[in-house]
């Protein structure tokens, strides 16, 4: 340990009058932070979700292998293994390989999913349809496969491979121009040939029939002079039936905004321009090999008409090291991890990660990384996939006990005598008090208006009623839900960004929640027994807080994972003995919390880190010491701490320089404000 001291905190002062009283803080300007999913992959090119009740991602890598994982799993396991049919890549620039998954709308019942691949024989791209093992659903079954069609490819690189069922109900395909530099063979604006377009077909054929997919009839492109392109072209003159756009260079990727529909389509550019387009009806031109972006390309000089073609929504040059875009999602999530409604985009070369929103692209993050790819939950929730191997997840960050939206924890107490809030507004180093609660009161601090900054809260045992001051307008919030001799649980369990008023009743071992997103129902849980300690935490990172308990007099740890129907808790680790408190956290920074306890009788810390399994000991403490758990140092882990009522004083261990600082902030009798971190 560094023995360096800090003095964080000016001396406490005892008389209110000489304190000064600020607003509540304005919430820090949105900040992305990347935890960390999976590492060790083979060139993960894509993650997708299936459209069932079962939260499983699936990995799709370059070299042939999806792979599946389980809610809670560290460790996906192999799906289907189609390396034997495609071109196995030679070099992370080789764009040719498996690259493209996705689900048919009625997955759930009919198991059928659908691939873009290079084929190996010939380099072509086939889209096919495989269905689930009929006794594993984990296990795609490589002898259903049924193909809809194969598009002879000029050249090894253009390859797009995106496949995704829209809100229709058709599946829409990528296709990139053939390859190759400028678009030679004109592909993108012959509408006799498939590539360099965006494609809708329709899967669901009738039992006996003799081509594999149809023709919607809404396409834009039938009737007199067009036909089917089964084989990636028809006679020149003519029209494809597939088409659903023309002028496409290469469609890497593109999704549909779940609340909207429209189609955000990232098309590379060339040498110059990347761009995003934004489809919301079939059959329009969007510029290529003519325009890149915005501007001629001089290719065709006497076809440069703007009024003949759909400009992107917005496009970027090649600068700061730019050169690729990979298109990702328009953010309808619940837990706030992005803005709602922005789009998350990124550049393969410059490693950046972008937003787009309020016609303003924004750097996010800079993660210094080739990006491939973006992928989606259930929830709405966005992923990244990189070329060395790894998946992260976007998310926003946040600090328990963060008054004033710094992205901190602060020294916090609430004094009994006089119903009075002391806090130190890190962000600023002012003080700030505030009359909100009477004596016998319980401070239950949490963000329960949705804005990243913690409200002030009480819970009150007499009356079981919860009492929050709201950061975001000032106004207060006044739920029952509780009795005496209750122990209030607050957390968000619904993944909405908002706190969840919850109690724990240990006489029956039930818990009763009123859901943010259900204020109107009351919901009751038995889980537990008189004794436990209520120790609900995100254990395993989906943004949900788990219902958990301590049982101090086994030393073991019960949840039941988010989304689990009730009794199907289980014990998930023995871990501590009687007289320790719990301590859970986000100790080691991936997001998930930690279980970990503090043994007053000996001062010690015990955390069992969620990323490895490894245990930390730590000496910190004396037996009177309270543990007041927080990020404050900002560094997205939280900080081993303190507060001594005897003295009033806070000793923090910082996870960001192994540093530790000391400072006074309470008087003998305050109760501090801290109480874990939400991951």
């Amino acid at each position: 340990m560094k023995a360096l001291i800090t003095l964080l905190w000016p001396t406490f002062l005892i008389f209110a009058a000489f304190m000064r009283s600020f607003p509540q803080g304005v919430p820090a300007p949105y900040t992305a932070r990347l935890e960390t999913i999976l590492t060790g992959l083979n060139r993960p090119i894509l993650l997708r979700s299936s459209p069932d009740a079962t939260k499983r991602l699936f990995i799709v890598q370059q070299g042939g292998l999806i792979r599946v994982l389980p809610p809670g799993s560290a460790t996906p396991v192999t799906f289907i293994d189609l390396s034997s049919k495609i071109v196995i890549p030679t070099n992370t620039g080789d764009e040719r390989g498996l690259l493209g998954m996705t689900f048919h709308p009625q997955f759930a019942t009919n198991g059928k999913f659908y691939v873009d691949f290079t084929r190996a024989a010939d380099g072509a791209t086939v889209v096919a349809e495989y269905k689930l093992n009929s006794s594993n659903p984990n296990q795609g079954d490589i002898s259903t496969e049924r193909i809809l069609f194969t598009v002879p490819q000029p050249f090894a690189n253009h390859n797009a491979g995106m496949v995704e069922f829209g809100p229709d109900g058709y599946l829409y395909i990528g296709m990139g121009d053939g390859g190759s530099a400028n678009d030679p063979g004109n592909r993108a604006q012959n509408p006799a040939q498939l590539l360099g377009k965006l494609l809708r077909i329709d899967v669901n054929i009738p039992q006996g029939s003799p081509v594999p997919y149809l023709i919607p009839p809404t396409n834009p492109f039938i009737g007199p002079g067009t036909g089917r392109c089964d084989a990636g072209s028809t006679t020149n003159g003519q029209t494809c039936q597939e088409l659903w756009t023309i002028g496409m260079r290469n469609p890497w990727r593109y999704s549909f905004d779940r609340l909207s529909g429209a189609l955000w389509v990232a098309d590379v550019g060339q040498g110059t321009q990347e761009e995003v387009d934004v489809i919301t009806a079939g059959g329009g031109n969007y510029g290529w090999r003519v325009y890149e972006g915005t501007l001629c390309t001089g290719n065709d000089p006497g076809l440069c008409n703007p009024n003949n073609y759909i400009f992107p929504i917005f496009d970027y040059t090649h600068v700061n090291g730019r050169c690729s875009i990979t298109g990702g999602y328009v953010y309808r999530g619940s837990q706030n991890s992005l803005p709602l409604g922005a789009y998350a985009y990124s550049d393969y070369c410059s490693g950046e990660i972008f937003m787009w929103m309020n016609s303003t692209q924004n750097v996010l993050l800079h993660t210094g990384r080739s990006i491939v790819s973006f992928g989606q939950d259930n929830n709405g929730e966005v992923y990244v996939c990189y070329n060395n191997g790894q998946i992260d997840r976007i998310t926003r960050a946040k600090a328990s006990s963060d008054f004033d939206g710094d992205l901190r924890s602060h020294a916090a107490v609430f004094r009994p005598s006089n119903g009075i809030w002391y806090i130190n507004h890190s962000s600023n180093a002012t003080n700030r008090y505030h009359n909100f609660g009477l004596n016998g009161d319980i401070p239950t601090p949490e963000d329960y208006d949705g804005d990243n900054i913690t409200d002030i809260g009480v819970w009150r045992p007499s009356t079981g009623v919860w009492y929050n001051f709201h950061s975001s307008d000032n106004t207060v919030g006044i739920v029952q839900n509780g009795a005496n001799g209750d122990i209030p649980a607050a957390a968000d369990y619904d993944g909405d960004a908002k706190a969840d008023y919850a109690a724990f009743h240990p006489s029956t071992g039930v818990w009763s929640i009123i859901y943010s997103h259900d204020p109107g129902n009351l919901n009751d849980i038995g889980f537990g027994l008189n004794g436990d300690i209520p120790t609900p935490a995100d254990y395993d990172g989906d943004g949900s807080s788990d219902i958990s308990v301590f049982r101090p007099s086994t030393g073991d740890w019960w949840a039941i994972p988010s989304g689990s129907p009730a009794g199907s808790g289980f014990v998930f680790a023995h871990w501590g003995q009687s007289g320790d408190i719990p301590v859970q956290g986000d100790f080691d920074g991936d997001s998930k919390a930690d279980i970990a306890v503090y043994r007053p009788s000996t001062g010690v810390w015990y955390i069992r880190q969620s990323s490895t399994g490894n245990a930390a000991i730590v000496r910190w403490g004396i037996s009177e010491d309270l543990p007041v758990v927080g990020d404050y140092d900002g560094d997205g882990k939280d900080d081993i701490a303190v507060f001594r009522p005897s003295t009033g004083v806070w000793y923090i261990f910082r996870s960001s320089d192994g540093a530790f600082q000391i400072g006074q902030w309470g008087l003998t009798g305050d109760l501090p404000a801290e109480r874990y971190d939400i991951p």
